[in-house]
């Protein structure tokens, strides 16, 4: 039986993962939304109930899926991280750019790891996506390119 300190610990994770300043998406192998942070609710405008269970390519319509597949399929099949770079893709999944000091921007420029998730049998079954909103990197690097 778990003590009040298992579920200290537990609720300290969930809150972490919902407030970190970092958008955390899980998929599973069918690539549909099993966690949903609140990063992605502020910044795509969609509640997690709007999104779990769902589709990944149906939520996020633009995502090409063929050119996502290849980036997850090692991830999945060799438990290896992918990543996206905003160089190679301004963005994958998109998200508004709230922040006052970037507001110039018409997206949020994005770096992207996907993490392959094991279970207890070292089996993975999902990936977590995680996203980090580099905006201002971005157009501090593309403003000393003019």
């Amino acid at each position: 039986m778990a003590n009040a300190s298992d579920f200290d610990q537990f609720h300290w994770m969930v809150e972490m993962v919902q407030n970190i300043d970092m958008g955390l998406i899980v998929i599973d192998r069918d690539y549909k939304i099993q966690l949903w942070n609140g990063f992605m609710v502020h910044h795509s405008g969609m509640q997690a109930k709007q999104v779990m269970g769902k589709s990944l390519f149906d939520v996020f319509t633009d995502v090409p899926q063929d050119w996502f597949r290849a980036k997850a399929r090692p991830v999945f099949e060799l438990g290896c991280r992918s990543f996206v770079v905003w160089q190679q893709r301004p963005y994958l999944f998109h998200c508004r750019n709230v922040r006052p000091i970037t507001d110039r921007a018409k997206h949020m420029y994005q770096n992207i790891t996907l993490n392959p998730m094991a279970n207890t049998r070292g089996e993975i079954g999902h990936i977590f996506i995680s996203i980090k909103d580099v905006t201002a990197e971005a157009l501090s690097k593309l403003d000393e390119r003019k």
